[in-house]
């Protein structure tokens, strides 16, 4: 059984996680036959022993409900309503810890319970250790490996686990993955045959997501795309800086590519479009790709913000795309799961959750023990979970967590976004989805992907369009000069038919001679 807490998400976040983990839970732990030894209470059941570390101490009221009454509270309904196992549940003190990066100092608390509490391990126990809320721990997945014991990270997915050889016991389940946002781009660029790409992103940490995004991708990029040219452009957007001068960072965009990569607060990222769309650029030649997660701080990407560039901003939309993790679609059982975490959370500050047993039951009934951490981590991989109130949680096959990612096309009849394209990484093939019938309404006269660079290049350096611009040239030349030798003669015929209307005929006297000549032969 196993209970998150999950820092920085909303409760929509957490009722996913929730969800999706309660489907791996059996209808009742089957009582195994005969009773396995070393049963520590005598009762001959399996017991789970579940290690928190990595609770921090809370300043504000809405952090009450991230606090350790919600672990409690969910060993108790748990033992409730599943028959046939023990649950402990131990807290490593850490009293000293008020954010994550605290946590490094700490690990010794660990290994400490570990030695002195919980061995010597019989087959019939088992020990998880969980990390709530924070970012993945290398060192813990290292006890993991070290002890065979199962780690689970549920903070942000930076995909620094996955190799199995290194840490074959640690599943990240965490709600929000970076490096899927590398993995989709590359694909997307190789789709429309995009080479040369800008990236405007905040350096600040006014929205961290813009940060943290932005340097994955560039990271992700040059290990696994060396033909991109990824042209980089960061901003400091902190709150009392200088203003962008927008113009200026645009003209040395477009300088490099028509791609743009934008990741910077919403605000300013409509401030880019309302600006490229007063310098000229309205016939869809940039097409702009906005980083994005669901529920940012600052609100959604709105085109309208009842301002004078209102009208200038839904115009320049046309040319945006939004890239995020794909909508749920939400559900009567999904809203029911959403108000009880609210209304528990208003009660006893805290969330619970049902557990996610299904793993150790499959263990329990392959080898009959439940403490070998690899073998549970394992059943993990490469496996869908599904429930009807959350939806379904994918975990691949490097035990990560995979969320679809979907591209957003801006929709001008309904003015609002629409997904297009989606990916699930290890779960769809190489390429991307088509959402649906959706298809993309490119703003470009023709209706096709814009080039990510002008034909005859950005300084008119392609040896093709010279070639093709001498050709174009001489033709002009030609039709020119036939065409002031056709105003000439036309101007000449007139002035000769104004002086002698009659001086395209011929006089009777020539036809006479002519007709005596030929007679005479």
């Amino acid at each position: 059984m196993i209970f998150f807490r999950i820092l920085r998400e909303r409760f929509s976040d957490v009722a996913l996680l929730v969800g999706t983990l309660m489907i791996c839970m059996p209808i009742a732990w089957p009582r195994p036959s005969p009773p396995p030894r070393g049963d520590p209470r005598g009762d001959g059941l399996p017991s789970v022993t579940l290690l928190v570390y990595g609770l921090q101490g809370q300043f504000y009221l809405q952090s009450l409900v991230f606090t350790a009454s919600g672990f409690d509270l969910g060993v108790r309904d748990a033992m409730k309503r599943f028959g046939g196992f023990n649950i402990s549940l131990i807290y490593v003190p850490t009293a000293d810890i008020l954010v994550c990066q605290d946590t490094a100092a700490y690990f010794d608390r660990v290994s400490h319970y570990y030695y002195t509490k919980f061995l010597p391990q019989t087959p019939s126990s088992s020990i998880a250790i969980i990390y709530p809320g924070c970012d993945e721990s290398t060192t813990l997945a290292q006890l993991g490996r070290e002890w065979n014991a199962l780690v689970m990270t549920t903070g942000t997915i930076y995909s620094n686990l996955r190799d199995r050889v290194l840490f074959p016991t640690t599943v990240a389940l965490g709600p929000r993955q970076y490096e899927i946002y590398g993995v989709f781009l590359i694909r997307l660029f190789a789709k429309f045959n995009w080479t040369s790409i800008g990236l405007i992103y905040d350096i600040s940490d006014r929205v961290s997501f813009n940060r943290i995004v932005s340097s994955r991708i560039q990271a992700y990029l040059r290990r696994n795309a060396p033909s991109v040219q990824l042209h980089s452009f960061p901003l400091d957007c902190g709150v009392g800086k200088k203003e962008t001068d927008y113009a200026e960072v645009l003209n040395e965009v477009t300088s490099v590519t028509r791609v743009v990569l934008i990741s910077v607060p919403r605000p300013i990222t409509r401030n880019f479009l309302v600006e490229s769309r007063k310098m000229g650029w309205d016939h869809g030649e940039i097409a702009w790709i906005s980083m994005d997660v669901p529920q940012n701080s600052l609100g959604p990407l709105l085109w309208q913000m009842h301002d004078t560039n209102d009208e200038i901003a839904l115009a320049s939309f046309r040319s945006v795309f939004k890239l995020e993790s794909c909508a749920r679609k939400p559900t009567a059982k999904y809203d029911a799961l959403l108000e009880e975490f609210r209304t528990r959370s208003e009660r006893i500050y805290n969330v619970t959750f049902a557990p996610n047993a299904g793993v150790l039951v499959q263990s329990l009934n392959a080898s009959n023990k439940i403490g070998n951490g690899r073998d549970i981590a394992q059943r993990f991989l490469n496996t869908t979970f599904d429930d009807p109130a959350a939806g379904e949680m994918f975990v691949d096959d490097a035990g990560e967590r995979q969320r679809p990612l979907c591209l957003a096309d801006f929709d001008m009849e309904f003015r609002t976004f629409r997904e297009v394209l989606s990916y699930l990484r290890g779960k769809s093939l190489n390429e991307i989805d088509r959402v649906g019938n959706n298809s993309i309404d490119w703003s470009t006269p023709d209706g096709k992907p814009p080039p990510n660079e002008p034909f005859c290049g950005f300084r008119n350096e392609n040896s093709a369009c010279r070639d093709q611009g001498y050709i174009v040239n001489i033709a002009a030349i030609l039709t020119t000069l036939a065409c002031c030798l056709i105003i000439a003669g036309t101007a000449l015929t007139y002035r000769r038919n104004r002086i002698d209307p009659d001086w395209w005929r011929v006089a009777q006297n020539h036809l006479n001679s002519m007709e005596c000549q030929l007679i005479s032969r």
